[in-house]
């Protein structure tokens, strides 16, 4: 497994192509729905298999603070339970603190609480419900800065 930043068009729309499967798709949102106005301000982020397939997905949000935004976490579901996640959770922070970023916040979906707390994050408040239908809560993790 290989975790990148996708730069050529085949990674892009690999990239685009899972957040869409498996975070819109489902609920009948439209393909356009997987972009918004952050993408120019986000590092994303693609885990490839062996074979150079696309399997994960996940997104640093920057905003101009010092505190970033976790989003479009999305695992295939063949690769689901391999602690996949949680390696693109790392790559993140590890992007984030290059960053110098001190937190990270993200909009938890309620079946996702439980993998975020085991990788250190913890619930601050509830969130939104995205489709009138997928609870969210928020969540944060303070960054350690090397001194």
């Amino acid at each position: 497994m290989k975790i990148i930043e996708p730069s050529t068009p085949e990674q892009i729309a690999s990239y685009y192509k899972i957040r869409y499967e498996l975070l819109r798709k489902p609920w009948g949102q439209a393909e356009q729905t997987t972009r918004d106005e952050w993408e120019d301000q986000s590092i994303h982020v693609l885990m490839l298999d062996e074979s150079g397939d696309g399997i994960a997905t996940g997104r640093l949000q920057l905003d101009g603070t010092d505190t970033g935004l976790i989003r479009s976490m999305a695992v295939i579901a063949a690769m689901q339970g391999k602690g996949l996640g949680s390696d693109i959770l790392r790559f993140i922070e590890q992007k984030a603190k290059e960053k110098k970023l001190k937190k990270l916040i993200l909009d938890a979906r309620d079946h996702a609480v439980k993998f975020y707390e085991k990788n250190g994050y913890k619930v601050i408040g509830d969130s939104y419900l995205l489709f009138g239908t997928i609870k969210h809560f928020r969540m944060e993790k303070e960054l350690n800065l090397p001194m």
